[in-house]
C-alpha cells in the first residue's frame, strides 16, 4: 500500500487535509475504493497513517554535549515543523482533532512518540547532574518546542539555526544546577 500513502503524502503537502478523500486516493494512486475500505475505514484512518509516518520518532542523541544534542534534535523538529506536508496540513489537523476521535488520538500519540525520546534525553542529563534535579521536563520540552510552532502557524516566520542555539541557551540557563 505504499502508492495509496505516497499519494496521500503528496496530497496533504500540496492541497492539505481536505483533499484526502477516498475517491481522490483512488483516483490519483490507481487503487480501488473497495481495497482501501478494506485497509481503512475512513480517510482519517487513512490520514493517520500516512502522517504518523510524516516525522518518525527517533532516539534523542546522546554525544555528551546537552546543549548540542537538544540544538540538534529542535532543528529537526523545526524541520519538519516547516516542512510542506506539515505547513499545509498542521492547522487543519489541529482543527479535525477538535471533532474527529481518530485524528485525535493519531495526534496525540504523535505529540507524545516525538517528545517521550527528548524527555529520556532530558531525564539523563539530570541524572548526570547537568540539569537541576527538580527541572520539569515536560516543560522543557515545551519551552524548546513552543517558539518553532508559535512561530510557523502563527506568525508565519522561519525558525533559524541561530533562534535554536539561542532557545537552548536560555533555557538550559533557566534550570542549570546551583553550585
Amino acid at each position: 500500500m505504499g502508492v495509496v500513502l505516497r499519494t496521500v503524502h503528496r496530497l496533504l503537502a500540496s492541497e492539505g487535509m481536505g483533499s484526502v478523500t477516498f475517491g481522490r486516493v483512488s483516483r490519483e494512486s490507481g487503487v480501488s475504493r473497495t481495497t482501501l475500505y478494506r485497509h481503512w475505514a475512513s480517510p482519517s484512518e487513512l490520514v493517520s497513517e500516512a502522517w504518523s509516518q510524516v516525522a518518525p520518532a527517533k532516539a534523542a542523541p546522546h554525544t555528551g554535549d546537552l546543549h548540542d544534542d537538544l540544538v540538534a534534535l529542535f532543528r529537526a523538529v523545526r524541520d519538519v515543523v516547516e516542512s510542506a506536508t506539515m505547513r499545509r496540513s498542521l492547522p487543519a489537523l489541529l482543527v479535525a482533532g477538535q471533532r474527529d476521535p481518530v485524528i485525535s488520538d493519531l495526534h496525540a500519540d504523535f505529540v507524545r512518540t516525538r517528545r517521550q525520546p527528548i524527555v529520556e534525553r532530558l531525564r539523563t542529563a539530570v541524572n548526570q547532574g547537568e540539569l537541576a534535579p527538580d527541572t520539569d521536563l515536560e516543560l522543557v520540552v515545551d519551552l524548546l518546542s513552543g517558539p518553532i510552532f508559535y512561530r510557523q502557524l502563527i506568525r508565519r516566520q522561519r525558525t533559524t539555526d541561530a533562534d535554536i542555539d539561542a532557545m537552548v541557551t536560555t533555557v538550559l540557563a533557566s534550570v542549570h544546577p546551583s553550585p
